[in-house]
């Protein structure tokens, strides 16, 4: 350690030899000229590397942070519309809705068995139940725990699709808040 102490101390001693007999033939002119620039260089280097970079970072995030807010709205809003599943009856009547919106119209029977809910289908378009069973539970906490659904009827020429008869019963999904 002390070896490497001596070494570096007489490369600093060298190196200020040389600067020393640089500097001492200079005018007093040239010295003030040299320093001037020295310390020009100095600041432009410090404002390059210390203060534009932070200064373009505020910039940005000043631009960028409206956005971010907007977006941050945005999403809170439909989390709030999602969270906010109905309750008790109003929970039927949702689904009732969802179902009739769906086309299911007068094929279904829906009964509440505790905190869950029973869904029978008779003679229901295929497409339309299927396509219900993947989208629509999710929206209300619920998670689809048994499907028993079968053909109705034999295929029908114009009815690629079919038509599903059976029941679907569905629970509050695992992490989702009980409804009071």
């Amino acid at each position: 350690m002390n070896n490497l102490l001596a070494i570096y101390r007489a490369r600093w001693l060298l190196l200020r030899a040389q600067i020393h007999r640089h500097w001492a033939p200079l005018t007093l002119r040239e010295k003030r000229l040299v320093a001037g620039t020295a310390l020009m260089l100095g600041g432009v280097l410090i404002w390059l590397l210390l203060v534009q970079p932070p200064l373009k970072k505020i910039e940005h995030w000043q631009t960028e942070t409206p956005k971010l807010r907007g977006q941050a709205e945005a999403l809170d809003l439909l989390l709030r519309e999602v969270a906010t599943a109905p309750i008790g009856q109003n929970v039927e009547r949702s689904l009732q809705q969802s179902l009739d919106g769906n086309g299911l119209l007068g094929h279904y029977q829906l009964q509440a068995i505790g905190t869950a809910w029973q869904l029978t289908f008779e003679d229901a378009p295929a497409d339309a139940v299927i396509s219900w069973l993947l989208i629509h539970p999710v929206q209300f906490s619920l998670e689809v725990v048994e499907a028993r659904l079968q053909r109705a009827d034999a295929a029908k020429v114009d009815d690629t699709a079919g038509t599903l008869s059976g029941t679907v019963r569905m629970d509050q999904a695992q992490g989702a808040k009980e409804a009071s």
